[in-house]
């Protein structure tokens, strides 16, 4: 991909990211998906597979997954300006949170449709502890991304806030922190996403007023 399309294509892949992430997890929710987190008591958890899911169910979760390859176009965007380590390092921890957060949802989709089939009790928290353990896996990896993503001013300050509270969530997994983390990491993404359009009309502003002047 030439650097041309890249910056074209990384920001609008960052937007498809952001859309796809949250709507998936929107219309999931309302679909009735399974609400539950680690820190919930095993009877809540297996109670959550009980009943099978409808369709909207799986409408978010193919929404989540087809989210993935746009993050990954976005992150080759967003450190294409490093080189040698910083780039490889960068580009390897993408790669790792997109391995990471495909098994995952791959996981809970198996919870999904094994739902209300007589999956055992052990079973339904083995899987779901698996789940929920990569999950906090990719707080972690995020906070990496975000250490060493190449932004300035308000949005690297927001990046290293963003990647400390990420690792405070891995330290405490059963606590809000981490939960809070991944969705700022995604609003993060929204941010950088819309920054150059932003900084763009800014400067045709600027230039006008300067042509008028």
């Amino acid at each position: 991909m030439t650097e041309d399309r890249l910056s074209r294509l990384g920001p609008l892949c960052g937007l498809l990211f952001v859309v796809l992430e949250l709507g998936g997890a929107a219309i999931g929710s309302a679909a009735g998906r399974a609400m539950v987190t680690l820190g919930d008591p095993s009877t809540k958890i297996v109670n959550a597979f009980v009943d099978p899911v409808g369709t909207g169910v799986w409408i978010g979760a193919y929404m989540e997954l087809l989210s993935l390859p746009a993050f990954a176009v976005f992150a080759a965007w967003l450190f294409r300006s490093r080189s040698g380590v910083a780039a490889t390092a960068g580009l390897l921890g993408a790669a790792s949170y997109l391995a990471v957060v495909t098994v995952s949802l791959v996981i809970g989709d198996v919870l999904e449709y094994q739902a209300g089939h007589g999956l055992g009790a052990q079973t339904i928290v083995a899987l779901f502890d698996l789940q929920a353990g990569l999950f906090v896996v990719s707080w972690g990896i995020a906070g990496g991304i975000l250490a060493i993503a190449p932004a300035t001013g308000w949005l690297r300050r927001a990046a290293l806030a963003i990647a400390a509270l990420s690792f405070v969530g891995m330290a405490v997994p059963k606590s809000a922190p981490g939960q809070v983390a991944a969705m700022l990491f995604v609003l993060w993404v929204l941010a950088v996403s819309v920054a150059p359009t932003v900084r763009r009309r800014a400067g045709a502003r600027s230039a006008a007023v300067a042509g008028t002047a």
